[in-house]
Formats: C-alpha cells, structure tokens, sequence
C-alpha cells in the first residue's frame, strides 16, 4: 500500500479551526455581532461599515438582503459544509463506514453547490461588498505612498474570478467520484476542500485586519495620522473596502499555494 504522506490531503490540524472560524462568521449572519462590537464610533478597519447606512458589513445585509438568501442559501449551508468537510477528510471514518463517507459527501457538495449559486447572486443583485468600478486596483499606501508591490483586485472581481474555479474543483470531485477513479477523487476532492476554505483563510485575514484596526486606536495620534491620515467618513469607508477586497485577495494567494502544494502529490 502507498503511503498516504505522499497523497494529497487536507490535515485535521488545519481543516477543524478553518471550519470552526467560518461557522463563527456564518453564524454572525443570523445574529448579527455584539453591540460592543458594532459600535459605528469605532476607528478605521475595525468595523468594515457601509456607505449607505454606516453599519457594519454583517448587521447591513442582516436588513438589507432576502433573509432566504442570505440566511437560506449562504450562511445556513455555509454551516453545513463547515462541519462535513472536515468530516470528509477523516480517514479512519471513510474505512469504517464507506456509506456515511459517501452521505456525507453529498451534504458537503451539496452545500458547496448552494453557496456557488447564492455568492454569485449576491453579486449579480449588488450585494458585494466592494468597489463600485469593479476594474479598480487597490493598493497599500502608508503615509501616501505606495508600498510595493502589494496591490489587488475589488472584492467583487476576485469573486468573479473565483467562483468557476471552485465551481470547476466541484465538477470534477463529482465526476471523478461517480467514475470511481479513486486516486484522482481524491485529489480532486482535496482541491475542492482548498476552493472553499479560501472563504476561511479569508475570514482568518478579515480577523487580522480588524485586530489592526483595534491597535490603531491604541497608537499616538500621529502615529495614527502618518498611517492612515485623518480620513473622513467617506475615506474610511473606501479604505475598509479595500482592506475587505485585500483580505480575499490574500486568500486566494495563500489558498493558490497550498493547493499547488498538494496537486504536486497527485496521481
């Protein structure tokens, strides 16, 4: 029998907090966040807050979006795959019970479809938080200028481009399954996980990015000033945006290499 450290596969160690992180956020969609943390007083990036209303991201398409969308067809299955990808990648759990492996597996693709469907409509009913010019370039700038080469993307053209790649990983895990080509499942499968933890890793980057808007607030006010300047509402609104658009670009690269990296162990 091959050795499994040569296949490709997706480690428990990553996959449980990645989940655990997103069903965090998945689950934020039905209760909106706490109060403490929805304060629109707070600094910039620490709220990601809308230019119509000023709310935060989460708690403005908690009243702006179809409940059955948002709630029915995005973060509800968003909660479902959280809990049986992970269960997918339990090796002894496949060899115990190929049956539960495969009923899983159907949830979990299911899930995946669902969310496929309701990102992009999502996008294509202006929901996305993001740059209205969707061909505009974000980039880092500290004290007005440039630092390269970090630049990226709006949010909504990297979901654009997204969203057939994970589409595309969907297809073939359920071809190369119904084929019973078990070595290329796999490795189609584990690609898959990667397509849709790029949601994660960018929630784990939006985390990031709202702890840097909390330590802002702490610094010296010119130190605050030489960072970020003194930006009006509209300011802080864009540089949220780009900091959102920043966090999903970042995914995808860190995303990109870890599936690179497993691809490699393919058949």
């Amino acid at each position: 029998m091959a050795s499994t450290h040569f296949q490709p596969r997706v480690s428990l160690y990553i996959a449980v907090p990645l989940s655990a992180l997103l069903f965090i956020f998945a689950l934020l969609a039905f209760t909106g966040l706490p109060k403490w943390r929805g304060d629109p007083a707070l600094g910039v990036f620490s709220l990601l807050r809308t230019r119509d209303t000023g709310l935060n991201i989460i708690d403005h398409r908690h009243q702006t979006a179809p409940r059955w969308l948002y709630h029915g067809l995005h973060a509800g299955p968003a909660m479902a795959w959280c809990i049986a990808i992970p269960l997918q990648h339990v090796d002894s759990l496949r060899k115990r019970s190929l049956t539960l492996h495969r009923l899983n597996g159907y949830t979990a693709l299911a899930a995946s479809f669902i969310q496929t469907v309701s990102g992009v409509s999502f996008l294509i009913y202006g929901y996305a938080y993001s740059h209205k010019n969707l061909l505009h370039i974000h980039y880092l700038s500290i004290g007005g200028r440039w630092i390269p080469p970090f630049f990226w993307p709006t949010f909504e053209a990297g979901l654009w481009a997204y969203a057939p790649v994970f589409l595309f990983t969907l297809v073939r895990t359920v071809q190369t399954a119904r084929a019973k080509n078990l070595a290329q499942h796999r490795t189609w499968a584990v690609l898959h996980t990667i397509a849709g933890y790029v949601i994660a890793i960018n929630r784990l980057n939006l985390t990031l990015l709202i702890a840097w808007g909390d330590l802002l607030a702490l610094l010296p006010a010119s130190v605050k000033t030489y960072l970020v300047g003194s930006p009006s509402f509209t300011d802080v609104v864009d540089m949220e945006i780009s900091g959102f658009a920043a966090a999903a670009a970042y995914a995808y690269v860190i995303s990109g290499v870890w599936a690179v990296s497993q691809a490699r162990k393919g058949p």
